[in-house]
């Protein structure tokens, strides 16, 4: 079985990037938290540790980039529509801008469905660990 997933995660992460660019911050979100997700069923099937590797170090920067981006979404939220006839400056941070809220729940919550779904290690089970399933065991 292809993994397609990986290259569906990339289409998605390209939009959310052009959406990001172009200030549509709450489409940018919802596409990067769709992308993650992507990337995350495709990091299970992901046989090649290079390129798992190389695809963790993206998608840790992708959310990254989610979770500033839902910060200025919900602070906008807070503040009211009042605030967006303010001109060119919408007080969002850039990309290469770093200032990292440690104690947000949301943020551990995304970091631990992603660590929780990439297996790191090969597991030791054998077939009389498994419960059951004696058909299965059989063929």
């Amino acid at each position: 079985m292809e993994n397609k997933f990986i290259p569906d995660a990339i289409e998605v992460v390209s939009k959310a990037i052009t959406a990001d660019n172009e200030g549509e911050y709450a489409k940018a979100l919802g596409l990067y938290r769709d992308a993650l997700g992507r990337f995350t069923l495709g990091l299970k099937y992901e046989k090649n540790d290079a390129r798992k590797k190389l695809i963790l170090e993206r998608v840790e920067g992708y959310m990254k980039r989610a979770e500033e981006l839902r910060d200025y979404v919900n602070k906008q939220n807070e503040v009211g529509s009042s605030s967006k006839a303010g001109g060119s400056s919408t007080g969002m941070k850039k990309k290469g801008d770093g200032d990292e809220d440690e104690g947000d729940a949301e943020k551990e919550k995304l970091r631990g469905a992603l660590s929780g779904a990439i297996v790191t290690e090969k597991p030791n089970i054998k077939w009389d660990d498994v419960a059951g399933l004696e058909l299965a065991k059989d063929s």
